[in-house]
């Protein structure tokens, strides 16, 4: 398991977190606090202090609060104040749900590895990955690993059964909160504010398909090699290529062009939401266009559903809050038929 800061957040650092809100100033604050008192350098007098004190250590910080409020940055802040003195690990946490081992045999291939975690994006679709956070997040305990996570939903809110309280419940609720701090994050989504700091180099052009698609036409004429499918045709490829094979495959090209996205089912949004965060993070992803009948937020957006649909309606909204970060979104109008060349070149 690859446990390396992604590239993309390399350059964080607390310096440049641009708190916007007192909460993501307090949070910056609780990070740096937790780096400089270094709760994992258990030196023989302080642990006995603490039995003697009588106090819980806490194990970790978990940071909580909508997309876009710059979380992962400072974890990223965290991992580069930290490394290589202190060994740290950062994954994202579908990462750990694709492991075929034990969670117990993960968590100690993570504990070889390093002293802190940051677990990036915590977010559990069913009951089976929960089950598996819960274990992992318990075997990491007991193997001494501290955790430094982020996600957009309490721990409490995880839990989904209705058949009553169970041991993963008691601990999302209970144990969870007696091991890890939790910090708030609030404020406003940074991408959508024009405040991130990553470069906008591609863009989602919103309108009927003929004004789309000739605005596609002419961006792709710059590059030297493009991919460019129908979002149709995406979707058929994410069905019959294993995920990673198929990331390999669209970032292979300098460019990479998505026709007419339009999502009709949870699965839609599932599968796009996978391929845009492999994107997002990828050290070499292509520059992205996109075509749509309508703009990213009403793609998938929470309120049209209920219940499960509900949930991932709400985590696709990081799915759009980084297409912010990638792509500018631009509406185009209907060409008339009357328009010359030249008024269109002109406009």
């Amino acid at each position: 398991m690859n446990l390396s800061l992604p590239p993309r957040f390399e350059s964080a650092t607390f310096a440049s977190y641009v708190p916007a809100t007192p909460s993501q100033a307090d949070a910056c604050r609780a990070v740096q606090a937790f780096v400089e008192a270094a709760p994992w350098d258990d030196s023989w007098m302080r642990t006995i202090w603490n039995r003697h004190a009588g106090t819980v250590r806490k194990r970790g910080l978990y940071l909580v609060g909508p997309v876009g409020t710059g979380k992962t940055h400072l974890m990223a802040a965290a991992y580069q104040a930290l490394h290589p003195h202190t060994p740290c690990g950062f994954v994202h946490s579908r990462t750990l749900f694709q492991q075929t081992t034990p969670p117990q045999a993960v968590a100690q291939s993570i504990a070889d590895q390093c002293t802190l975690l940051c677990l990036d994006e915590v977010e559990i679709d069913d009951p089976a990955n929960e089950a598996r956070l819960v274990h992992t997040l318990q075997a990491l305990d007991a193997a001494g690993v501290y955790l430094l996570a982020s996600s957009n939903v309490r721990p409490e809110a995880f839990a989904k059964t209705n058949v009553g309280p169970t041991r993963f419940e008691h601990f999302l609720r209970n144990a969870f909160g007696q091991r890890y701090a939790l910090q708030p994050v609030e404020g406003p989504d940074h991408r959508r504010e024009g405040t991130a700091q990553h470069d906008q180099t591609g863009t989602i052009w919103v309108g009927a398909s003929d004004a789309t698609r000739e605005r596609l036409d002419a961006a792709c004429q710059v590059h030297d090699a493009v991919l460019r499918l129908s979002f149709d045709a995406l979707r058929e490829r994410s069905r019959t290529t294993a995920h990673n094979a198929l990331v390999d495959e669209l970032v292979e090209p300098d460019c990479l062009a998505v026709e007419n996205v339009t999502l009709a089912s949870t699965d839609d949004a599932l599968r796009l939401l996978r391929i845009v965060d492999a994107l997002y993070t990828h050290p070499q992803a292509p520059v992205l266009y996109m075509t749509a009948p309508t703009p990213p937020d009403d793609w998938f957006a929470p309120e049209q559903f209920a219940g499960l649909a509900q949930a991932i309606a709400e985590k696709f909204t990081r799915t759009v809050s980084r297409l912010h970060a990638l792509c500018t979104v631009e509406h185009v109008a209907r060409v008339s038929p009357k328009t010359t060349m030249h008024e269109r070149m002109e406009g």
